[in-house]
């Protein structure tokens, strides 16, 4: 874990490991299931390399594997609660997915998977670029409740091709950022992605118990600015009960997980320098905070310094106060990090 950069880094490889292929499959059984591909390796003699960068709002990974079959099935579904979009940039290798359709990909496309979804794919020596972004982050245009299809920007578009050197810079640039960096740049690329991809056809409904997660954390997105989001409310503009609404949020319970995305949210505004003239006091009331003083506490005991810190933070480089809001996410393994990117 960790290095230099104040970036949260997470590296995974192969090398000097009894069972590599054993190890990988582990590293990412929380996004999918995996087979090896005997036409291509011997799991004996498997070799990949992973390096996962934590952007508060995102994950960025580089990934380099010798191959294998992956999955995503409708029993997999049945008990993964996991709600995000990824956005593969393939820079060499061949990749062909069998679910939801088939389709060979290129070395310069890039593919949009929805993980609430079935998906199948295998590839073969293949080094891409991985953006994973939950659904919450993204518009409804662009993710909606719905499931979407897989989709393919190719490589003569023109939002393949930018979306593929954004990528790919930020790939290059991580390792240098400083800690206000990392939150603008945490700020704007979902906004950036949302733009290139614009909206997106979608499956038709499978019905509200398979979406009630997703309809729920997408109805809290888009209405932290109300005071009255209460679990009365929830219930009430969704249709379920007390009880199901609970068990969505079981863990980390549904007023914490409303306090945990407004101050995230908070905090992103804070940090954006297109509201550096905003009020603090109209970002919280914003946010649905009912007054500034409770917001301003809340806000640092969840990030250890005061809104106008975290501000005063952002403008500067290299400011450790700046660092210090990236710290909840400097520990844990990969899996954490890609499960808590849903609670936020």
């Amino acid at each position: 874990m960790g290095g230099k950069s104040p970036i949260p880094s997470f590296h995974f490889t192969t090398s000097e490991t009894d069972a590599p292929f054993d190890a990988w499959q582990s590293l990412v059984e929380i996004l999918f299931e995996s087979l090896p591909s005997k036409k291509t390796f011997e799991p004996s003699t498997f070799q990949a390399d992973l390096l996962a960068y934590h952007f508060g709002t995102f994950l960025l990974c580089r990934s380099i594997a010798d191959g294998g079959r992956y999955r995503r099935t409708t029993a997999r579904l049945a008990w993964d609660d996991l709600d995000h979009i990824i956005v593969s940039c393939i820079q060499r290798g061949r990749v062909a997915w069998s679910t939801p359709a088939f389709r060979r990909l290129r070395p310069g496309d890039v593919a949009v998977l929805d993980l609430s979804t079935p998906v199948a794919f295998a590839f073969e020596a293949v080094e891409a670029v991985h953006l994973i972004v939950p659904r919450a982050a993204l518009p409804a245009s662009v993710a909606p409740v719905q499931p979407i299809h897989g989709r393919v920007l190719s490589q003569n578009t023109a939002m393949g091709v930018f979306i593929g050197k954004v990528v790919e810079a930020l790939s290059t640039a991580a390792r240098h950022f400083g800690p206000s960096e990392v939150i603008a740049v945490g700020t704007s690329i979902p906004d950036l992605l949302a733009s290139c991809l614009g909206p997106s056809d979608v499956f038709t409904s499978t019905g509200p118990k398979e979406n009630r997660g997703r309809r729920l954390r997408r109805y809290i997105e888009e209405n932290l600015h109300r005071k009255d989001l209460t679990t009365s409310r929830l219930t009430r503009e969704l249709g379920i009960s007390r009880s199901q609404l609970f068990r969505q949020f079981q863990t980390t319970g549904v007023e914490a997980y409303i306090r945990r995305r407004r101050l995230r949210r908070s905090l992103l505004s804070l940090c954006d320098p297109r509201y550096a003239d905003r009020r603090i006091g109209d970002i919280a009331y914003n946010m649905g905070f009912a007054d500034e003083s409770h917001f301003s506490r809340t806000f640092r005991q969840a990030y250890g310094l005061s809104p106008r810190a975290a501000r005063a933070a952002a403008r500067q480089a290299n400011s450790s106060a700046a660092e210090g809001t990236l710290r909840p996410f400097s520990g844990g393994t990969f899996s954490d990090w890609v499960v808590e990117l849903r609670a936020g």
